[in-house]
């Protein structure tokens, strides 16, 4: 069967959005973000007391909430410590105990979260009406997140953790090759992501450099490139009315979650690293307009080392999984499923209805099937992206997630479908439904949280077996 093909630009952005766990639970601005941290601060004589400090900058993030989770052999995160806010220079300062030889920080955004513009022709706030010029800072919407992964070294007084774009991606491509590949994986994982963006060895790791102040003599090409990078999602966001910059991010999270590796050009609606680049070139050269001519010569040299696409960026970041995802047809901002199945290696996004429940007020995930190439298959993998904020600007994270609920069923009504399974790790985003018989099949997902509330059911995904 073919099915039209929508753009998949929306995919994590709707997902981070809209696919919210419960709620009822959460209210203030880092409270959502502390479920089942009480856990985490009983230390023992194990645990050592670690400071780990660093800069969230897209532009500069201000009053951004930094967690810190402790990676868990298996995977599994665990909270550590308080969160921490950043200051109006981006930067934080997190203390706390811990074993974990491995740290995840996350940051996400609430209503009082604020984004320096670094888009050179300006940026539009999350609500749409206001418009920020270059250097004045807005509102980048309730759903930000970024990531990155530092290690815990006796050498290293206190590590340091930046958080930019390239990081969280260099953080998405790390999980899909696996946590248990540890710092080396992590750091293979940023080697990857600077090949594919064409950048100086080292760039995703260097100290973030806020491009709408005066830029530092000395600035070495990792630097100044980095920096570029990051400031060019910016200029995808105008393509993501409904989520902003986090949906530019995510239309590269998407990538990476779904094959493992970045197009170098447009593939299906989704944007390829050409575009970054050129962004990150056109705000080069516009900078350079107003620099002094060793800056500006400077600039103009990163300019066109951005804008030729490097031979390697064809080369894929890892192995894709063996078993490709379905594609469903997506509008915005409430797109309708489509029935039939598409056999590219994309996930099909199924955005929640707005909630009815009392004990959620968040939509939540939908599951997406993912056949086997062959039309044999009598299985359904259901991949989805875990959500990162709730309905009310809170931050969401993966941690306060306890477990999935799926039913499916061979009738489009969720009160039909006969069957359930419940997936009982929270951090997991990906199921296989095995033994499915021919004929469609029909598949919704429920979210619960850590105090067993329950979100509603997602829209309804399907899959058409065939013999």
């Amino acid at each position: 069967m073919v099915v039209a093909k929508l753009p998949t630009l929306f995919l994590i952005a709707l997902l981070s959005a809209l696919l919210s766990a419960c709620g009822g639970g959460g209210g203030s601005d880092s409270g959502s973000s502390q479920s089942g941290s009480s856990s985490s601060n009983d230390t023992s004589d194990t645990e050592e007391s670690i400071q780990i400090s660093g800069y969230a900058i897209k532009g500069v993030v201000s009053q951004g909430i930094i967690t810190a989770w402790g990676v868990e052999p298996d995977g599994s995160l665990v909270q550590l410590g308080e969160p921490a806010r950043t200051s109006e220079t981006g930067f934080y300062d997190l203390s706390f105990s811990t074993d974990s030889d491995l740290i995840k920080l996350e940051l996400t955004s609430d209503g009082n979260t604020r984004m320096r513009c670094d888009a050179v022709d300006g940026c539009r706030d999350y609500s749409g009406s206001d418009t920020a010029a270059f250097g004045e800072d807005f509102w980048p919407g309730p759903n930000l997140q970024l990531e990155t992964i530092v290690a815990i070294n006796d050498k290293v007084e206190q590590p340091q953790g930046h958080l930019t774009p390239l990081t969280s991606l260099s953080t998405t491509l790390f999980e899909v090759m696996g946590t248990t590949t540890g710092w080396d994986g992590f750091q293979q994982a940023q080697q990857e992501v600077e090949a594919r963006f064409g950048l100086q060895p080292g760039a995703v790791a260097v100290t973030p450099v806020d491009i709408t102040r005066e830029l530092p003599s000395g600035l070495t090409d990792a630097e100044l490139e980095s920096a570029l990078v990051n400031s060019a999602f910016m200029g995808l966001a105008a393509q993501f009315p409904m989520e902003g910059v986090q949906g530019a991010i995510d239309s590269y999270r998407d990538q990476l979650l779904t094959t493992g590796e970045i197009a170098s050009e447009e593939v299906g609606g989704q944007p390829g690293s050409d575009s970054i680049r050129e962004y990150a070139a056109i705000h080069a050269y516009t900078l350079a307009d107003s620099q002094d001519q060793a800056m500006a010569d400077t600039l103009l040299s990163a300019a066109d080392r951005l804008y030729e696409m490097p031979d390697d960026t064809q080369q894929p970041a890892t192995e894709p999984e063996e078993t490709p995802t379905a594609d469903s047809d997506q509008t915005a901002p409430a797109p309708e499923p489509e029935s039939d199945l598409q056999t590219d290696p994309e996930p099909a996004p199924e955005p929640a209805p707005e909630p009815e429940s009392d004990l959620q007020t968040d939509p939540e995930p939908a599951p997406q099937p993912a056949p086997e190439t062959e039309p044999t298959t009598s299985t359904a993998t259901l991949t989805w992206q875990a959500p990162g904020t709730r309905e009310d600007g809170t931050g969401m994270s993966m941690g306060e997630i306890d477990q999935y609920i799926v039913r499916y069923g061979t009738q489009p009504e969720i009160a039909d479908m006969t069957n359930e399974v419940v997936v009982e790790d929270g951090q997991t985003m990906e199921h296989e439904i095995t033994d499915l018989g021919e004929g469609t099949w029909y598949f919704a997902m429920r979210t619960v949280d850590q105090n067993g509330l329950q979100s509603n059911w997602s829209e309804i995904a399907s899959k058409s077996i065939t013999r």
